[in-house]
């Protein structure tokens, strides 16, 4: 049996905001790169900033956040009571929990956010096209949509696709495997802003690399420069503002 080398449970704070294994977690890295990419535009707006969370899960987006823009008023679409139950908790004035994403059109009227997330639930979705530019129609002219999704090499992207289409879906499993090239045709026609990624190497439960601040600057520096290396991929598109 191999040697562990570092193991323990998830009683760390990374970033010292977020419950994980390592102390600059990488798999964390998601919302901690919300606060360039969105907080901006969520100070500016102040108190009538309007944000959709889509897959809410227990608000860690909301969690980040709150530390540049904290008067930002936040809905959340969810399916899990428990994880509901946390949004709320954490101060969710709505959280929808009865829509099914792959069905059904968001329950809210067109341009009625500044800003939506959806942080890795596009790759779960069998109609992906219709549920993107569904969230793209609620965002207000001039607000940012923030998508975060898995990264494949094109190779190992062709062959779980074949693997889903001879296979089907595990139960909340994923339906699309991106590349970079597929994840550049799906975008066209968007103004994309920016696309980077975070983990090219990531052992958290068996090696401390990512404790150590410089593994951390050294992962992010690849992930802007090679996003197409690593294994998540953050996609920030901006709506043109309105003529």
């Amino acid at each position: 049996m191999g040697r562990v080398f570092y193991k323990r449970d998830a009683d760390v704070l990374a970033f010292g905001l977020l419950p994980a294994h390592r102390r600059y977690e990488l798999r964390q890295a998601r919302y901690m790169e919300m606060i360039p990419a969105l907080g901006e535009v969520l100070r500016q707006k102040g108190d009538t900033a309007c944000v959709l969370d889509i897959g809410s899960g227990t608000g860690e987006a909301k969690l980040v956040l709150d530390t540049v823009a904290p008067r930002a008023e936040w809905t959340g679409v969810e399916m899990k009571p428990d994880r509901v139950a946390e949004c709320r908790r954490r101060g969710y004035v709505k959280v929808v929990d009865d829509v099914n994403l792959e069905t059904t059109r968001l329950p809210f009227p067109d341009a009625s956010f500044d800003v939506v997330i959806a942080s890795h639930i596009l790759e779960h979705l069998s109609n992906t096209h219709a549920a993107f530019a569904d969230w793209y129609r609620v965002l207000k002219p001039g607000g940012l949509l923030l998508i975060g999704v898995p990264m494949h090499l094109v190779v190992v992207s062709w062959l779980m696709r074949l693997w889903y289409r001879l296979r089907g879906r595990r139960p909340y499993g994923h339906c699309v495997f991106f590349s970079m090239p597929s994840l550049r045709r799906f975008l066209h026609g968007y103004e994309v802003l920016r696309i980077w990624g975070f983990r090219v190497l990531s052992a958290r439960k068996q090696l401390p690399l990512e404790d150590w601040a410089w593994f951390y600057r050294v992962s992010m520096g690849i992930g802007r420069r090679f996003p197409n290396l690593t294994q998540e991929v953050n996609v920030l598109v901006k709506k043109p503002p309105a003529i």
